[in-house]
This record gives structure tokens, C-alpha cells and sequence, in this order.
């Protein structure tokens, strides 16, 4: 458990570090695609943000970070998706190609007019919401379909138990986009959000309206309870801290 505390400490502060740009370049397509790419700073890290508008995708709007890598006269945009790297833009003896998830490969070309219209901050700032909001993790964790199931097989099992001891029949859902790939490697989810279904059946009263259980990965705990919902947002230790954080919020 100690080396996913570590990695969760290394993203939060990835998530809070403070990004400097270096310089912008938009790059058009000629259907209307555009794609900016933003220089952080240092330069010699090589990272870029690059942010996807009008491409027909799930992706328009995606500000992901990745790395520049060069080969000779070939440079690749490398960001992370589906736990691997993916190269989202490529340049080739001057021709620059854009590889979207989803969509066929298509020029691009730099424009000067669409730069100067561009605004860096507003790339990053969006990179930033998107970090917190779990957007980025749901386009760079890779596809955990085993483990899903698995654990919405216990979740459903839970939920029959409720409906037997509280006549009331809620379903429970897991708010995946934030169980990044250290957590699903490392973690028992079902372990760390079965609390909440226990915690339910044991207080009837308080679940009597709520039709969707909801859990979800955060750095600490947290219950919010909506109109028929109830979200419990547990940790690494949800298994063993998850009951007696409960026990004070559904008594």
C-alpha cells in the first residue's frame, strides 16, 4: 500500500504544479480540425500541452500534456492514452499529420492567424480542470474490463443484500475515470467502496430515497448526497478507515 501512497503523492502534485508556457503554435486542418500546442517551460523537458477543437471527437476540447521526441528530422507529440504512448502529432519532411483517437489520420498545417488568435493560458488553464475533473485520467488509463466486472459482480451481489434488509432496491455505480492505473493495479476497489453498500444496509432509514450509490477515488475521504444519490469518494485505506468515516456521516 505505502508505494500507491507514493504514487498518488506524485500526482497530486502534478496536478498542483504550476505549468509556464513558452510558446504557442496552432496548427489547422482543412476541414475546420485544429489542434494548439503549447511549450513549457523548461525547455529542455521537452513537454508540451496540446488541445483538440472541431474534430468530430469525444476528444474536442482534450488538453493533454506529452512529450516532443525527436528522431533526425522527425518530430512526434507523444501523450498517453489507453495506458500507452500514443502519437497524437507528427511532423515529416515538413508535412504534419494528427493521429485523434476514434477518427482517420489528417494534415495539418501551421497557421499564424489562428496563433495569434490562440491563447496559451487558456489551453493550460483548461489542462488543469481537466487534470482535477478526471477527464485526463479517463483518455489515459488503459481499459481495465476484468476488474470492472469483477467488481460490479460484488456490487450487484451488495445490492441484492440491501434490497433483502431494506425493501428499498438502489443501484451502485463506480465512478471509474478516477480509479487511474496505479489504483486498479494496486487496489481492491471493491474492498475500499464496499463500505458504503454496508454502512446502507445497516442504516435503512437514511438510504430510503437514494437510488444510485455511487463510489469514487480522491486523495481523501469525502460523502456528498444529492436528489437519490449518495457519492463516497474513498482512499487506499477505504477498506479498514472507509466504515468508521462512515459510521459520524450515516448514523
Amino acid at each position: 500500500m505505502s508505494i500507491l501512497l507514493l504514487l498518488l503523492c506524485a500526482q497530486g502534485a502534478v496536478a498542483s504544479e504550476s505549468l509556464e508556457s513558452l510558446g504557442l503554435k496552432v496548427y489547422r486542418g482543412a476541414d475546420g480540425q485544429s489542434i494548439e500546442v503549447v511549450t513549457l517551460a523548461p525547455r529542455e523537458a521537452s513537454e508540451v500541452v496540446l488541445r483538440l477543437q472541431s474534430t468530430d471527437s469525444e476528444q474536442d476540447g482534450l488538453s493533454v500534456r506529452g512529450k516532443v521526441r525527436t528522431a533526425g528530422q522527425s518530430i512526434d507529440f507523444v501523450v498517453r492514452h489507453r495506458g500507452a504512448d500514443w502519437v497524437l502529432l507528427s511532423q515529416r519532411a515538413g508535412d504534419v499529420e494528427a493521429f485523434v483517437p476514434g477518427k482517420p489520420s489528417f494534415r495539418v498545417k501551421f497557421s499564424q492567424e489562428a496563433t495569434d488568435k490562440a491563447s496559451a493560458s487558456e489551453v493550460l488553464s483548461a489542462h488543469v480542470l481537466q487534470r482535477e475533473s478526471g477527464r485526463l485520467t479517463a483518455f489515459e488509463k488503459k481499459a481495465w474490463p476484468y476488474l470492472e466486472k469483477k467488481y460490479a459482480a460484488r456490487a450487484t451481489e451488495a445490492m441484492v443484500a440491501l434490497r433483502k434488509a431494506c425493501g428499498t432496491s438502489p443501484t451502485f455505480t463506480f465512478d471509474w475515470k478516477t480509479f487511474d492505473d496505479a489504483v486498479m493495479a494496486e487496489l481492491d476497489v471493491w474492498a475500499a467502496c464496499a463500505p458504503l453498500a454496508t454502512r446502507a444496509r445497516a442504516r435503512c432509514a437514511t438510504v430510503k430515497d437514494v437510488t444510485v450509490l455511487t463510489c469514487r477515488f480522491g486523495p481523501v475521504f469525502a460523502l456528498e448526497r444529492g436528489t437519490g444519490t449518495l457519492t463516497f469518494t474513498t482512499t487506499p485505506g477505504g477498506a479498514a478507515e472507509g466504515p468508521s468515516f462512515l459510521e459520524t456521516r450515516l448514523p
